[in-house]
C-alpha cells in the first residue's frame, strides 16, 4: 500500500456517498496521540463476518486511510520545506525524504512531485 491514492477531484468525506448508507460503529480502532503510534483490534463482530465481507470491509477501510494519509503526508511536506521557500525542488525533495527515512516512514510512489511544488 505505497502508491499514492488517486481520488479524482476534491477531498470527500469518509463514506460510500451512497444515499441510503447507514454506517455503525465497530469497535477496535486504538490511537495514542502523545506517541503517535495506532492499532487495529477488531472484535468477534468482524471475526465472525464472512471472508467475502471482510475483504470489501478492508478494501473500503484501505481507501480511506490511504485518503487521510495522502492529506498527512501532503501537509507534513510543506509544512516541512515551507519555512525554506529558498531551497531549490532538488534540495526540498532531500530534505523532505531523508526525514521521512529518519521518522521510518514511507514515502508512497509518486509522491515526490508534491514536495518539489514550493
Amino acid at each position: 500500500m505505497n502508491d499514492v491514492s488517486q481520488t479524482g477531484g476534491a477531498n470527500r468525506p469518509a463514506g460510500t456517498s451512497e444515499p441510503d448508507e447507514f454506517q455503525l460503529p465497530l469497535h477496535g480502532l486504538f490511537a495514542d496521540l502523545e506517541l503517535g503510534r495506532g492499532s487495529i483490534r477488531l472484535g468477534k463482530d468482524f471475526h465472525d463476518c464472512t471472508s467475502l465481507l471482510k475483504l470489501q470491509l478492508l478494501r473500503d477501510w484501505q481507501r480511506s486511510l490511504a485518503q487521510y494519509r495522502h492529506e498527512a503526508m501532503t501537509q507534513f511536506a510543506k509544512e516541512l520545506t515551507g519555512h525554506a521557500p529558498d531551497l531549490e525542488p532538488e534540495q526540498r525533495l532531500a530534505l523532505f525524504r531523508s526525514t521521512c527515512a529518519t521518522l521510518h516512514i514511507d514515502v508512497p510512489s509518486g509522491f515526490d512531485v508534491l514536495t518539489t511544488v514550493p
